[in-house]
């Protein structure tokens, strides 16, 4: 991507400083239209009635192995989302990152304002994805840069100084995550068929990229009119979302919108586009958004698992035959990430227009 092709073509607003203000409506840029706007009064609970999957992931290593695979493969089927319980991320850590992500949203605007980011790249402190100049922007903030591999961690300019302690609860949790994240890629390699190691292999696996995205949600006048984040699926391989449990993330299912309810010291794991397509659109990437609130601040720290930009995604060789023919053509993930930094969010259009 040549830098000098994006440019800010109107100025970028930070939401925090704006809700700070105690503004009395939404402003029309953040007003959603009729179509896309949450339905807050219709909510239908994701949990009501014990629907969405809770995967207890120490099952795979007792006699409960085959009905945890079992119930893996089904969560990724039938939802792409499914909330992981005893996955071995310590809760304390989880807890310190959590409080030194908020600790960095408490920051004044200017100590923040270093760290923005630019627009050919969602690394930093961002507001809005994409450069399309008059588009409905998300009320929300946040911060991304990389976690793994180890290599492309700039901790003295991509990561944040303050809080203190930022930096070594960072890379704590880091590490407790690359675990996880390498024990469910073979799970879920092995629940399509394939030899363990077949999607970690594909993806660049133990230096696959883990990218951390803090999300920053605060009040909003109108809640009812806006979005924290539009409709999309993620464009990786797998995301792993830590909460703080103000819920507020909304599941596609059918024609519904579903509002997950987050079990404390749950992870929430969720299928993206590049899996759906290797998977030959076995497992599904589905559509997700976020809500705000009047009240409460809400915040979410999503890490994304994604292959190098130049990797070539297509269905797998082993799940394709002539009752199973390919869905989708061959890709490289820079095609998507092109796409989302002079676009925005789209959701499903993007992998869709790669099926044949």
């Amino acid at each position: 991507m040549v830098e000098e092709e994006l440019t800010w073509k109107e100025p970028v607003q930070r939401v925090q400083a704006l809700a700070e203000k105690g503004l009395k409506e939404v402003p029309p840029s953040y007003i959603r239209p009729v179509s896309e706007r949450p339905c807050l009064d219709k909510q239908i609970h994701l949990g009501d009635d014990g629907s969405i999957p809770v995967i207890d992931f120490s099952g795979l290593e007792d006699h409960r192995r085959e009905d945890t695979m079992d119930q893996i493969s089904r969560a990724c089927e039938e939802w792409g989302f499914f909330q992981l319980i005893n996955h071995c991320v310590p809760v304390p850590v989880m807890d310190r990152t959590v409080a030194a992500a908020r600790e960095f949203f408490d920051l004044p605007l200017e100590e923040k304002q270093v760290y923005a980011n630019k627009p050919w790249s969602l690394v930093g402190y961002g507001s809005r994805i994409g450069v399309t100049e008059g588009a409905i922007l998300d009320w929300g903030d946040y911060f991304l840069h990389y976690l793994w591999p180890l290599d492309k961690r700039d901790v003295d300019q991509e990561w944040p100084r303050k809080p203190a302690s930022y930096v070594e609860t960072l890379d704590e949790y880091t590490h407790a995550l690359h675990n996880l994240c390498s024990r469910l890629l073979e799970a879920l390699s092995e629940s399509l068929g394939l030899r363990k190691d077949y999607i970690g292999e594909i993806f660049g696996w133990p230096d696959t990229n883990l990218v951390l995205r803090i999300n920053y949600y605060p009040p909003c006048p109108s809640p009812d009119l806006t979005l924290g984040v539009g409709s999309h699926s993620d464009g990786g391989v797998i995301t792993f979302l830590l909460h703080d449990n103000v819920p507020g993330l909304q599941v596609r299912k059918g024609d519904r919108w579903l509002l997950l309810e987050p079990i404390p010291n749950a992870i929430v794991v969720n299928i993206a586009d590049q899996l759906q397509i290797l998977s030959n659109g076995r497992f599904k990437s589905v559509e997700h958004r976020v809500a705000v609130n009047k009240d409460t601040v809400r915040m979410s720290l999503a890490t994304f698992c994604n292959p190098d930009v130049d990797t070539i995604i297509a269905p797998a060789e082993d799940l394709v035959n002539d009752d199973n023919p390919a869905l989708y053509r061959a890709m490289t993930y820079g095609e998507f990430l092109e796409s989302l930094c002079r676009d925005g969010l789209k959701g499903k259009d993007y992998v869709e227009s790669f099926r044949r």
